[in-house]
């Protein structure tokens, strides 16, 4: 239960968001995550097709495939489609950063606990916190560490009420693609635990990702790619798609 439970906790907050437009060297950290923000809601909505593969001694050992609703910054809704185990699973993020998990073998719908959005599962290298941070305005500290004509580098800081497990976060921008290319997460005392390098940019319609993500566990030197392999935007999804009734109905 638990480990189902941690993967729903996951999937909750996929999205591929974190793109902004270009900014002028003197541009403000807050006037770089307005962007960020502004860019997350170009569109009205968007649903993946995605996978994720953990590798091991450089094979793959595990494959997830799931789907994944997206509304404004906050409401999210992902469904399963393999392997078995997992098929049929539904979870959902409300407006509010609430999350919940319908389990088809309990028939019943469970709100996630905020602990459990910290832990590792089914044997992956990424935790739910670790995709998240749809929207970096809300609940971190953030100031400009550096820049140089390729990138911005921005120390990140979870703000008070924010229940990071990192003490901070180092995400670069990268000026090319206008978004991020890398977060790098530290553990309370300074060291480095994890990390995501997101590469391989397509368009989509108005929206633009980066269709791979790698992740690593520096602890471990072990590894997960997640791959996103179709996207499309504007369906007119209503919001009563991003309801616990809605879990229960498989939509």
């Amino acid at each position: 239960m638990m480990q189902k439970t941690t993967l729903a906790a996951f999937v909750a907050v996929l999205t591929l968001g974190l793109m902004m437009p270009q900014l002028s060297a003197a541009g403000e950290v807050e006037d770089i995550l307005a962007k960020v923000d502004a860019v997350l809601t170009k569109v009205k909505d968007q649903t993946y097709q995605a996978e994720l593969e953990v590798v091991r001694d450089g094979k793959v050992t595990k494959t997830l495939k799931f789907t994944v609703k997206l509304k404004g910054l906050f409401q999210k809704m992902v469904k399963f489609t393999a392997p078995g185990d997992v098929r049929d699973m539904a979870v959902l993020t409300t407006a509010d950063g609430l999350m919940y998990v319908y389990m088809p073998s309990y028939k019943r719908v469970r709100r996630i606990a905020a602990h459990v959005r910290n832990q590792g599962f089914m044997g992956t290298d990424v935790t739910p916190e670790e995709m998240a941070i749809t929207t970096m305005s809300v609940g971190w500290k953030a100031k400009i560490l550096r820049q140089d004509p390729k990138v911005w580098v921005l120390e990140l800081r979870p703000d008070a009420g924010n229940e990071s497990a990192y003490s901070k976060l180092i995400v670069t921008v990268s000026k090319r693609h206008e978004g991020v290319e890398k977060i790098e997460s530290y553990d309370g005392a300074g060291k480095i635990v994890r990390s995501q390098v997101r590469t391989e940019w397509k368009n989509f319609g108005a929206v633009s990702i980066p269709s791979v993500m790698t992740f690593k566990d520096h602890r471990t030197g072990s590894q997960t790619v997640m791959r996103f392999l179709q996207c499309t935007v504007n369906q007119g999804i209503p919001d009563s798609a991003f309801t616990t009734r809605a879990l229960t109905r498989g939509e």
